[in-house]
């Protein structure tokens, strides 16, 4: 999950920062160019447009505007004097890289913002939702999707449906795959799954592309009102997750895949400047100095990192410490600032009793904050110098929580966990993970977020794990085709499981 999540993630910013960051010319490998050549086809710029095309690229020059008509619906796009675009739909302001209309249940339309370019005008691109969360974007490509689906839909009305009882118990018939649309595929990271999802890590995501494009365009005060909003209790995912995780996610991976410290200082002085009360722009200051300081770390072992790599590391983590001392008395009263401060302590090997006081505080002030137990699970794996009885301790002592009253909380530290490692760790194994407890917990789960497929999904992989074969046979049938991959390690798909434990051969 977390894998998937920071490629994703880590696309996303590259995109993001190439759509908001304007050159004086088109260099011959500037990626602007190479975004619009995957979109638009080699058509070099989009064409100026009053209208916005049903599907398709289009440019909208400085002091122009371009209208258009979805499912009845009204959506205008106006670029200013200063090449800064504004979107509104239906008359309400909104973000112009959105579901058009955003309200629908599902996102059938999507305008995307590909650049802003240097005589201030911006290209766009409008896609069309075909099978499944897969995006068209050209309108050839469109046309050969239609045709496609026309051939599928004859196809099918002339096959029989299959006989009964020749399949195992519990198994899910799976179609055929279907033809893949000609035309280039979606760039990658602009449209993980979805456009507006809001289950698992794709909703963390979608956060976190929000937080990417108002970051890298300097849209300070959209930002702080972002957090702002995101900070409440009743933020999260469908999955359970605090919604404003994502924002540390996406600067955090921005920062961290551009990699131009000197620029992102500059931004967050830019924000202090335009919005000096703005504790947001201290996590964001804070966010530098951290992933700055991992890149002189650099990502391997202990025993790899260099002399020169541990001083800079520390100076800098000293420096992200310093920060949130700082901006604390207004900060706060967003579980943000807990939650790097966490993080910071665990980078900077703080010992436990000092580490568990700030998790004390962080918790009295948001015990709904699902993500201090999960970071706090890292603190005390083995992997940063703690040991499986800590943290089987730990996890026990979340059951007398209200939030972990039904053991979720016991389970989502073991899930954490087991995430974390993947690989050749097994959490019936290696450590003190009781399945038990855990299948309570994911039952828990499941009655407080009934929504959630990816929470579902897992619960199968963590009984395939534990070899509970009768409760796997049960998940696996309400999952049926709703497989989501990035929820079962990559040794363990659902084809491993089910073998396994359904005897499909």
């Amino acid at each position: 999950m977390r894998k998937s999540l920071a490629l994703v993630s880590a696309l996303l910013a590259a995109a993001v920062a190439l759509a908001q960051t304007a050159t004086t010319t088109d260099l011959p490998g500037d990626p602007r160019v190479q975004l619009r050549q995957v979109l638009c086809g080699s058509q070099g710029m989009p064409p100026t447009s009053t209208e916005i095309p049903t599907i398709g690229c289009f440019a909208v020059p400085s002091g122009g505007s371009a209208r258009g008509v979805f499912d009845g619906h009204q959506f205008i796009v106006a670029v200013g004097p200063d090449g800064k675009p504004q979107c509104s739909f239906d008359g309400a302001q909104q973000a112009c890289y959105a579901c058009i209309p955003e309200r629908s249940p599902e996102c059938p339309v999507v305008l995307v913002e590909i650049s802003r370019n240097s005589d201030k005008s911006v290209s766009f691109s409008v896609k069309r939702k075909a099978d499944g969360n897969r995006y068209v974007f050209r309108i050839d490509a469109w046309n050969s999707y239609l045709e496609h689906k026309q051939i599928r839909q004859g196809v099918a009305a002339t096959q029989a449906p299959p006989v009964a009882g020749t399949l195992p118990p519990g198994a899910v018939l799976i179609p055929p795959p279907m033809p893949q649309d000609s035309g280039p595929p979606p760039p990658p990271g602009l449209i993980p799954g979805s456009i507006v999802p809001t289950d698992g890590p794709a909703a963390l995501s979608a956060v976190g592309w929000n937080a990417q494009g108002a970051y890298a365009s300097g849209q300070f005060a959209r930002l702080d009102a972002l957090i702002e909003t995101l900070s409440q209790p009743d933020q999260l995912t469908d999955d359970g997750l605090p919604r404003s995780q994502g924002v540390l996610l996406g600067l955090e991976q921005f920062m961290q895949v551009w990699k131009k410290w000197e620029m992102d200082f500059d931004r967050v002085a830019e924000w202090h400047k335009e919005e000096p009360d703005s504790y947001a722009a201290d996590l964001a200051e804070v966010i530098v100095w951290r992933m700055w300081a991992w890149h002189a770390r650099g990502e391997g072992f202990a025993s790899t990192v260099t002399p020169e790599g541990w001083k800079l590391f520390s100076e800098r983590l000293a420096h992200a410490q310093q920060v949130l001392d700082r901006c604390k008395a207004r900060a706060m009263k967003s579980p943000l600032w807990y939650q790097l401060s966490l993080v910071i302590a665990r980078d900077s090997g703080w010992d436990t009793k000092r580490y568990r006081a700030m998790l004390d505080e962080a918790t009295s002030r948001f015990p709904w904050y699902v993500t201090f137990y999960t970071s706090t699970s890292k603190f005390l794996s083995p992997k940063w110098g703690g040991s499986y009885e800590a943290l089987d301790e730990f996890a026990r002592q979340t059951e007398r929580t209200r939030l972990g009253s039904d053991h979720s909380l016991y389970t989502r530290v073991y899930w954490s966990l087991t995430d974390e490692a993947r690989g050749e760790f097994d959490p019936f194994r290696d450590s003190q993970a009781d399945w038990k407890l855990m299948k309570a917990g994911f039952e828990g789960l499941m009655k407080r977020y009934p929504k959630s497929k990816w929470n579902l999904n897992a619960y199968a992989y963590f009984a395939c794990r534990a070899n509970d074969g009768s409760t796997y046979g049960a998940l696996r049938a309400r999952i049926g085709q709703d497989v989501i991959p990035e929820a079962w390690a990559d040794n363990y798909p659902t084809e491993v499981c089910d073998e396994r434990l359904l005897g499909r051969t």
